[in-house]
């Protein structure tokens, strides 16, 4: 069978489109079947040969159309006259070592074009032995153009880096499918939630108790049929327990799989900022109300008491012309009168008194006594306890070597109003308990239901307890404000707690109150610890 050469047969039609030279023994039939499934080839793919040394012998029109070079300008140069430098050293030598070991040798390749634009080849390069001596000769390459194909990628690349990149500056992110199963979770929505990958993937992000229910709320009908994002804030719990503000964007997947993108923010710091600001406004308010109403209170308390001093005087000289008066029926209305005048207006003097101890006129008093504290409770306790009637019983639990910085009439003044609004409080109650304790305490950031500020450290805390009616909590804050009053009209004057939260605003303590309708009410005094 006679060897033919295809490359002389074909270039003598095809002169400007030369094949890969290959020597194949065919009949007629069979050669001209081949001629045309290389004219095929060549048409749609980009045809290269080189020698040994890799010097370009023969190009096809496909390579000149997407280089941009004309044949003249590539034959008899190396390929590094499109290189574009994307690929590395090592990359074309094992390349080259491939063929070389007479392998053939697949993959993608980005060459530079002559106006320096970068096109991606798929490429197939392959030695070619001599039928006559088997021994390789040169070699061939086969190309397709796939750019298309290769900027398709890249902008899913892209796309996927910017999809990182929203991930990466949220705290969290996850996907889920519309039943709530998360099918994808991120680092750091593994962190803030203490779970691990696995865990998260076998959960429901709506039957978990982590989002308190309210995860649900992204499964809503409306949301499911519409094509629109929500937006909301949760508190949501660690895997520790611990819980977390949140702010979450749910939004429909664009992979048209019905299922939800995710983003988690913590937000745990700003509404810690939002509540401390909270606080403060309230502080400021409670003490401009406060200051208002003192300067009011201590104006009507000192005009209150000249008008007493001038009752108080006029009823001393009744009384001398009541000793003058000869014994009768007059004399003896008189002299009841005189006295009547006079308990009223010591009742006066004292409610001024009160008024007074509110406005802050004692803030320079400091305790003189040493006596210890629970000492002065007791003396309080065994002077109210008839009036307490003999329904209520009184516990006490006295550390007696605390000592709280107080005068001890203005402890009397202190125990007196909160043993009577626990008796009042407990009117109802066929078997009431009021339980006064002394002791040390600790907090942590705790609440001033007085003046609004949070407190921590060590304290001497003086707690009154008792089973009554309890208060309301939206009443708790207004309960110190002078003349409000819970009680019956006639009942109270509505400034029992406004003298005691004075004296210990002044002593340097707060009030705590813990109370539950219907179960009853504690009020927490807590004084800052005295050093010997």
């Amino acid at each position: 069978m006679k060897m033919i050469n295809l490359q002389e047969n074909y270039e003598k039609d095809y002169q400007d489109d030369p094949p890969i030279q290959s020597y194949v023994g065919c009949c007629t039939t069979a050669r001209n079947d081949y001629v045309d499934l290389i004219r095929a080839l060549n048409n749609a793919a980009i045809i290269t040969e080189t020698d040994l040394h890799g010097t370009i012998t023969s190009v096809n029109a496909e390579f000149c159309r997407i280089s941009g070079y004309s044949k003249e300008e590539l034959v008899g140069q190396k390929h590094n006259i499109v290189n574009s430098g994307v690929h590395t050293k090592e990359f074309f030598e094992l390349m080259w070592t491939t063929i070389c070991g007479g392998g053939v040798w697949f993959g993608e390749v980005c060459n530079r074009a002559k106006d320096g634009s970068l096109y991606w080849l798929h490429a197939t390069i392959f030695p070619i032995f001599s039928t006559e001596t088997n021994e390789v000769y040169k070699y061939a390459a086969i190309r397709f153009d796939i750019t298309e194909k290769k900027k398709q990628e890249f902008a899913l690349k892209h796309k996927a880096e910017q999809y990182r990149d929203i991930i990466d500056i949220t705290d969290g992110f996850c996907r889920v499918d519309a039943d709530g199963r998360f099918l994808e979770v991120s680092n750091g929505y593994c962190q803030i939630t203490g779970y691990s990958e696995e865990e998260l993937l076998s959960m429901n992000i709506c039957g978990s108790d982590n989002f308190e229910g309210s995860m649900s709320r992204i499964l809503e009908p409306e949301f499911l049929m519409g094509r629109v994002s929500k937006s909301f804030e949760t508190i949501c719990s660690r895997k520790n327990g611990s819980k977390w503000n949140a702010e979450i964007n749910v939004s429909h997947s664009t992979l048209n799989d019905g299922s939800f993108f995710i983003l988690f923010h913590n937000i745990s710091e700003r509404k810690e900022i939002e509540a401390n600001n909270e606080n403060l406004r309230q502080q400021v308010n409670q003490i401009q109300k406060l200051d208002s109403i003192g300067r009011l209170t201590a104006g009507i308390a000192h005009d209150f008491n000249n008008v007493l001093a001038s009752i108080l005087g006029y009823n001393e000289f009744n009384k001398d012309i009541c000793d003058d008066m000869p014994d009768g029926a007059l004399k003896v209305e008189l002299r009841n009168n005189v006295i009547q005048v006079e308990t009223a207006a010591k009742r006066a003097v004292e409610l001024i008194n009160k008024m007074m101890t509110y406005a802050r006129q004692k803030t320079n008093k400091k305790s003189k006594d040493t006596k210890p504290t629970a000492e002065i409770i007791e003396e309080v306790v065994n002077m109210l306890r008839s009036g307490l009637t003999n329904k209520f019983a009184i516990e006490l639990d006295l550390n007696y070597k605390l000592h709280i910085d107080v005068d001890s009439t203005d402890m009397h003044q202190i125990m007196t109003n909160l043993l009577v609004n626990a008796r009042d409080a407990m009117k109802n109650k066929k078997h009431g308990v009021i339980k006064i304790q002394l002791h040390n305490s600790h907090y942590d950031n705790a609440h001033c239901n007085a003046c609004f500020k949070t407190i921590s450290g060590e304290f001497i805390e003086l707690s009154v307890s008792d089973n009554g009616m309890g208060i309301d909590k939206e009443l708790q804050s207004s309960i110190f404000d002078p003349f409000f009053t819970t009680k019956d009209v006639g009942e109270g004057t509505g400034l029992g707690l406004s003298v005691v939260n004075g004296i210990v605003r002044n002593a340097g303590g707060h009030i705590l109150i813990d109370s539950q309708r219907g179960v009853g009410t504690t009020f927490k005094l807590v004084f800052p610890l005295q050093t010997e």
